[in-house]
């Protein structure tokens, strides 16, 4: 070979090994493939672990909201719960709703909880009321809870079933749309002497 060529030849090899050295490596992502999953839909701060109080302009505590995630993206699009927990308390009632999944809307004024929807209503003295059904939709401004599926009440020993509900929480004033069904168990009368 000639002593040129040669030359040519070893510049090219290092011209092109430092090329290859100054080029940026190849990344590979150690997220998890959840929080690859997560990562793409970007979002503008995802949490584990919610724990959320809210309180009224008196101080009392007004509801407590659990859940076990909740990715956010803010302004853009309603919010992601999964397996919220919600406490309002309604004096002299208190309400307890948990879902498999929410979504709060982006101005965080309607929380709409979906999959296996459940509410219950305690209060001393009276029958706990127990809702269920597949979605709730609560409106933090009315405090009103509506529902346009099958939705079931059961009052103590009533159990009434209708196609949609729209519930005020303050006043536990409601109803249950149309093709409602109400079945319920009587006590049995005192016998004679």
């Amino acid at each position: 070979m000639h002593s040129g060529t040669a030359r040519l030849l070893i510049l090219v090899i290092a011209v092109v090994m430092v090329m290859y050295g100054v080029s940026e490596p190849a990344t590979k992502s150690v997220l998890d493939p959840k929080l690859r999953e997560i990562a793409e839909k970007k979002p503008e701060g995802f949490m584990e672990g919610v724990h959320q109080r809210r309180f009224d302009t008196h101080g009392a505590l007004e509801s407590t909201l659990v859940a076990v995630s909740l990715l956010d993206f803010g302004d853009r699009a309603n919010a992601h719960l999964e397996s919220p927990k919600l406490w309002l308390e309604r004096p002299p009632a208190t309400w307890y709703i948990e879902g498999q999944h929410g979504e709060l809307s982006a101005d965080r004024n309607h929380l709409t909880l979906s999959h296996d929807v459940i509410a219950n209503r305690l209060e001393d003295g009276t029958e706990p009321w127990r809702l269920s059904g597949e979605t709730l939709k609560w409106d933090q401004t009315t405090d009103l809870v509506t529902s346009n599926t099958t939705t079931v009440l059961v009052q103590g020993k009533s159990h009434s079933q209708g196609d949609s509900i729209v519930m005020d929480l303050n006043t536990s004033q409601y109803t249950l749309g149309d093709k409602v069904k109400t079945q319920w168990q009587s006590t049995p009368s005192s016998q004679s002497r």
